[in-house]
């Protein structure tokens, strides 16, 4: 079987050669520091460009036990060895009627060890360093990468060496960049040869836009705490006679990267290079020097502003809108938004959440243009919403993927009269549940201190209910578009939804189960009628106390019902409690009284009603069978 990958090589391949506007298979990432970033997350990204059309499914894999012995195997020949437990991930994956394998391509996910990971974007090296170290037919490949590394990795630097590792043992079948990132840092990597790679800790203060070229500078291979290279990425080219270094370091793009990265990769990392600073992109060349030379180009740069998070998701849509490099005035020029993304995605991290809610899976399906992405907490999701499993290769109902590709080819079609009001409601909707999210946040905070079983579980619910509302309106968009195409209306589509303002309802009070508390709120207005001053001081601090604790569970909007029964039980057992402790005191003889003679009245410590009292004070004062100590009622001021 011809790799797909090996394909796309081919298409690139010919794009470079010809410098034409041939569309490649390419991909495109994005990174932005925690420091440069207006909420304080690290951000890395990235569209799968593989082709309109093409078939992904949104799902679970869980955390498994492997036997001694047991191996992975994929479908391009690469194995290696299982080790004894694989982790919990979500991954973006091919449909295996594509006939790669049942998880090929699992090209995004977070792992329940709260370490994301987006692979690949796809580079290619030059002959020089084909020749030294040639890619490996079976060697780890983009198809399992994700698979692997994702099943394995406890931090975000234990996938970077144990990728490391696997190079440097079985091969590589291809050239690519991976980036990967949990709670306290980001890594890049670039594999640049058969075996040999290099990886970089990503500053906090920096962005990055990343087409399908190397883009690694020079790199300090002893820095061991910012740098994870292979043995001989030096060695290798200095022995082959291909080394370049600058002040003393390789240059990683300079010794290993193609010659000329191609028209494609260079028009995009303008177009990033100018989204995330106006006046470095102004200032970048995509042109070749007097001596037929191409860059060197930065990797990492300071941004002339900071970045929201629809800012960084609207770069994986960025067409270069207005500049010199607009491909909506140009169709020659290769987009970053263009028609072979299949899905794109934004891994955000963040400080000071537990454990799980770290990081929030951002995920598109189809084009970024006129798509949505969608927030999971993906270190703690079980399973994903139905619609995302659909796995036909052709557009079928009820499936996430395709209702997002076909709106997308409509809107495709004529930008101005179909999709600038299909891109004002989803800006509107991205807006909202970007909003949401903070006091989701929050809720879902409160919800693992009370368990983190419970949070895991609404966690997954309520992925599964944003997901169900965004298929509706897409669903409703693309009826309404189809009919009006079909009608041959010149005037500017204007969607339902948009009208009628439908916005997400992303709130963790929605997934919470209807709770009974008419019990407990009778039995507080009972408490709340004993009266302190008929018992010790000792059995009404019990009252008092569940009393308190009664009030609060019922304050809580996010109770279970095994709360709300517990309080209920516990305030209960202490109302009994102040009940026995009145029927121990003697009853007093009754005796007959006229009408004009009346008893001195008061609350009763059980009802709250007006009834003879004294007869406590005697019958405590007199009995030495009571041991209870009757407070006398405090005098009225």
């Amino acid at each position: 079987m011809i790799k797909k990958k090996q394909i796309a090589a081919l298409v690139l391949a010919g794009t470079m050669a010809m410098g034409s506007s041939m569309q490649a298979f390419a991909c495109m990432g994005v990174y932005v520091g925690k420091e440069v970033s207006e909420n304080g997350s690290s951000y890395i990204g990235r569209s799968e460009d593989i082709g309109a059309g093409h078939t992904k499914i949104f799902t679970v894999h869980p955390a498994e036990d492997h036997e001694p012995g047991a191996i992975f195997e994929d479908a391009y020949g690469f194995s290696m060895p299982y080790p004894e437990h694989t982790y919990q991930y979500t991954l973006a994956k091919d449909s295996p009627l594509f006939g790669e394998g049942e998880e090929p391509y699992a090209e995004v996910g977070i792992n329940e060890n709260e370490v994301a990971m987006t692979a690949t974007v796809s580079t290619y090296y030059n002959d020089k360093a084909k020749a030294a170290d040639p890619l490996v037919d079976t060697g780890i490949c983009e198809l399992s990468m994700g698979s692997i590394l994702l099943g394995q990795a406890k931090t975000a630097r234990d996938g970077v060496e144990l990728l490391g590792e696997i190079v440097e043992k079985y091969g590589s079948g291809e050239c690519n960049t991976i980036m990967i990132s949990d709670p306290n840092e980001a890594w890049y990597m670039e594999i640049v040869s058969g075996h040999q790679y290099a990886a970089i800790k990503l500053p906090e203060d920096q962005v990055a836009a990343i087409p399908n070229m190397m883009l690694l500078g020079t790199v300090d291979v002893t820095d061991t705490e910012n740098v994870i290279a292979s043995e001989g990425l030096v060695s290798l080219a200095e022995e082959n006679g291909f080394l370049k270094t600058e002040d003393g370091m390789i240059h990683v793009t300079q010794t290993y990267g193609a010659e000329n990265p191609g028209k494609g990769q260079l028009t995009r990392l303008w177009q990033g290079t100018y989204y995330l600073n106006h006046e470095k992109g102004e200032g970048l060349s995509i042109e070749p020097s007097e001596d037929g030379v191409y860059g060197p180009y930065d990797l990492l740069f300071t941004p002339d502003k900071k970045f929201s998070t629809q800012d960084i998701m609207k770069f994986l849509a960025y067409r270069g809108e207005g500049t010199k490099m607009d491909s909506n005035v140009n169709e020659s020029i290769y987009a970053i938004g263009n028609k072979n993304q299949a899905e794109c995605h934004i891994l955000e991290m963040r400080d000071g959440m537990y454990q799980g809610m770290s990081g929030v899976e951002w995920l598109a399906m189809s084009r970024a243009e006129f798509s949505l992405y969608l927030p999971y907490y993906g270190a703690m999701l079980t399973e994903t919403w139905d619609g995302y499993h659909n796995d036909e290769l052709t557009s079928v109902e009820d499936s996430m993927f395709w209702v997002f590709n076909d709106l997308n080819d409509l809107a495709d079609d004529n930008r101005e009269l179909y999709g600038t009001n299909i891109r004002k409601y989803w800006d509107a909707y991205q807006a909202e549940l970007i909003e949401q999210q903070k006091q989701v946040d929050v809720d879902m905070q409160k919800l693992y201190e009370k368990s983190p079983e419970l949070a895991q579980e609404k966690a997954t619910e309520i992925g599964k209910v944003i997901a169900q509302d965004a298929f509706n309106s897409a669903k409703s968009i693309l009826t309404e578009l189809k009919a009006f195409k079909e009608s041959g209306s010149t005037e500017m589509f204007v969607p339902s939804v948009l009208t009628e303002n439908i916005m997400p309802n992303y709130t963790v009070a929605r997934v919470m189960d209807e709770v009974s508390t008419e019990a407990l709120e009778a039995l507080i207005a009972k408490a709340e009628a004993v009266q302190k001053d008929m018992y010790t001081e000792a059995s009404y601090a019990t009252l008092e106390q569940e009393l308190e604790n009664a009030k609060t569970v019922l304050a809580d909007e996010f109770a279970v019902q095994d709360e709300i029964d517990a309080a209920t039980k516990q305030l209960d057992s202490a109302l009994q409690g102040l009940e026995k402790i009145q029927a121990a005191v003697p009853q007093p003889e009754k005796e007959s009284v006229s009408e004009e003679k009346t008893t001195p009245t008061g609350p009763s410590p059980k009802t709250g009603d007006a009834t003879p009292l004294m007869w406590l004070l005697t019958a405590a004062a007199g009995s030495a069978l009571v041991s209870v100590n009757v407070w006398k009622r405090r005098e009225e001021k």
